[in-house]
């Protein structure tokens, strides 16, 4: 019972870390996005990759 309590704790814990490290990363690609372009990008931003240019590399028009 103890190690199946550690073992579930440990996992949770590394779920929950990796959450965190996921949003923080994205906040940070987000913001650099955001000094490059000069100006708040809120609503052009692709939320799953943090990135306002298309998969191809250009910029959006």
């Amino acid at each position: 019972m103890d190690g199946v309590f550690w073992i579930t704790m440990f996992v949770g814990l590394l779920t929950v870390g990796s959450w965190i490290w996921y949003y923080a990363s994205l906040g940070k690609r987000i913001s650099s996005e955001e000094k490059e372009a000069n100006r708040d990008l809120t609503y052009e931003i692709n939320p799953f990759t943090g990135s306002s240019k298309h998969t191809n590399g250009n910029k959006k028009v």
